[in-house]
């Protein structure tokens, strides 16, 4: 089990695959459908949901299990299945996945690709991976890898020392010859502060979860505290992470003690039944009978003062919504961008046999307002869509720079 509660969704794929071509016997896939059925039996829980219905998803998944051969068709047929719950955080992770998990390094090319009709467009590139050094750039197109058309956003196995040999096409139409071999590397993308003139900073958060490092935020708060009247956080993309490291955060946003939310766990849930048989069942009823809320602490670094815009997107997921709504709520920030992923649930991750492992959600979550964000995405105050231009502007930061400043 992974000890601390976390609100993970999306996290970018810069490893190889997800998952060696591992097979698998029958005896192992019952193996782990067994496991499953236990916790989710006995761990997971939701308002509202019930888990009892695994073996009624599961079942009409059978012909296909029965098919699938190795780790990535059983996980993929497996998940679909769990799917059927219609709520976030409830996935079967790959063993490889599951020994990846935690790890800030990760061994792959280091870059998101998306496929097309010609190949394999690249979105994202992170810094030090073999894809950054070979020179490998965001909007490239991969045409070829030794020598044959990429059919699938990966490429190679995961193994340290592979070599591939790439054929580039630039945005400018120019074609060259490449050569990558995977590497360990960092998936850590550090916290920044920047400045939009005197008066105006910049946060760029790209995670909750692992990598999240305290004492850098606590520095950049400080650093905008001493002359910034107003602060952009950026949670663009940001897929969630772990409660104490939003509530740190938050912490260094809002005055101490102020609630923000109510988490619905089972325990929560038996005690309001108990309390009140014949009250509503929804979660917004049972979140504002709850005495216990969720509350910012005293921080190292006093609370930022001036004015707030969060910028948010469709990979803002969990933690980032969490985030977004208690500065929405508590202090009146501006929400610039497009709609969030309305994905909230707080969850654990279990380990299963045959070293699989099962991410499960153990509570609900609604504001302090009474709005319950899961499956219900954060719409922005100003939406903006267009997309950023080389050696432009960002359209988001610039309309929140707007906003901000035309509040005075």
């Amino acid at each position: 089990m992974f000890v601390r509660r976390v609100l993970p969704l999306l996290v970018a794929a810069f490893v190889a695959t997800a998952s060696f071509a591992q097979s698998l016997t029958a005896e192992q896939k019952d193996n782990v459908l067994k496991s499953i059925q236990e916790t989710l039996s006995t761990r997971a829980f939701v308002p509202g949901v019930d888990f009892s219905k695994w073996t009624e998803f599961i079942d009409q998944k059978k012909d296909e299990i029965a098919k699938d051969e190795d780790v990535n068709s059983f996980t993929r047929t497996v998940n679909q299945a769990l799917r059927e719950f219609g709520i976030s955080h409830c996935r079967l992770q790959t063993p490889r996945a599951t020994t990846q998990r935690g790890k800030t390094t990760t061994t792959g090319t280091g870059f998101l690709g998306t496929v097309e009709e010609k190949g394999l467009r690249v979105r994202r590139v992170i810094d030090g991976s073999p894809a950054k050094e070979a020179g490998i750039e965001e909007k490239d197109l991969i045409l070829k890898v030794n020598g044959e058309k990429p059919t699938s956003a990966s490429i190679g196995d995961g193994q340290k020392g592979a070599k591939f040999d790439i054929e580039v096409e630039k945005p400018d139409g120019s074609v060259k010859q490449v050569s990558l071999e995977l590497k360990e590397f960092s998936t850590v993308r550090k916290e920044t502060l920047t400045w939009e003139g005197d008066d105006a900073a910049v946060l760029r958060l790209a995670t909750f979860s692992f990598g999240y490092d305290r004492d850098n935020i606590d520095s950049l708060i400080a650093e905008a505290n001493k002359k910034a009247k107003y602060l952009i956080i950026d949670l663009r993309s940001n897929g969630g992470g772990a409660v104490n490291n939003l509530n740190h955060f938050l912490s260094l946003l809002l005055p101490e003690n102020t609630d923000y939310g109510t988490f619905l766990s089972r325990r929560v849930v038996e005690e309001y039944t108990k309390a009140k048989p014949d009250g509503a069942t929804t979660p917004e009823a049972m979140a504002e009978w709850a005495p216990r809320k969720a509350k910012t602490r005293k921080g190292k670094v006093d609370p930022f003062k001036g004015k707030i815009a969060v910028l948010i997107n469709r990979g803002s997921a969990s933690a980032s919504e969490i985030c977004t709504a208690a500065l929405k709520e508590n202090v009146d920030a501006k929400v610039i961008g497009t709609r969030s992923a309305g994905a909230v649930l707080s969850s654990v991750f279990t380990k299963l046999t045959e070293g699989f492992s099962i991410q499960i959600p153990v509570s609900d979550y609604v504001t302090i307002k009474g709005v319950r964000l899961e499956a219900n995405p954060i719409q922005p105050d100003v939406e903006v869509t267009a997309v950023r231009k080389d050696n432009e502007p960002d359209p988001v930061i610039a309309k929140a720079l707007e906003t901000l400043r035309g509040s005075r």
